[in-house]
């Protein structure tokens, strides 16, 4: 058959074959499509996952190493404050239920504190008192002008 003589239905049906062709070519480019993106959103996911294991896993090392970090801080301000006080820096605070402080005062040295106390308080009032007075009355001076020396 010659290609320029073929009847009107012929090329309908060229037309039609055309068409379909094209069609499934969409189909199949669709499907293509569909699938490499399923399989990139599969990598994704995987890849993501990993993430969140590794910064949850990291999350939780630098919480461990702030956390050993601040007990040593913590133990290294209280020699400090030991040493401070005029402790050894390795003697640690007693437990008050273990056993009594050592260190309480005696009767003598509350009488001696109390006695201290009592004059600081005094000496306090009589110091306001004494800003309550009047201020004397101070003598007038003369302003004396010399000559410049020559």
């Amino acid at each position: 058959m010659l290609w320029g003589l073929g009847s009107e239905g012929d090329e309908e049906n060229r037309m039609q074959d055309l068409f379909e062709n094209y069609v499934s070519d969409l189909n199949k480019l669709r499907d293509a499509f569909n699938n490499e993106l399923t399989a990139t959103a599969e990598e994704l996911s995987k890849a993501m996952g990993n993430y969140a294991r590794r910064s949850e896993a990291a999350l939780a090392s630098f919480m461990e190493k702030v956390s050993a970090r601040g007990m040593e801080l913590e133990a290294s301000a209280a020699a400090r404050f030991n040493q401070f006080r005029g402790l050894p820096a390795n003697g640690g605070l007693r437990d008050v239920d273990d056993e009594p402080l050592a260190d309480t005062p005696t009767n003598a040295d509350r009488v001696r504190i109390l006695a201290a106390a009592e004059r600081a308080l005094a000496d306090g009032l009589h110091v306001e008192s004494d800003g309550d007075r009047k201020p004397q009355s101070v003598r007038p001076m003369t302003l004396v002008k010399s000559e410049p020396a020559a």
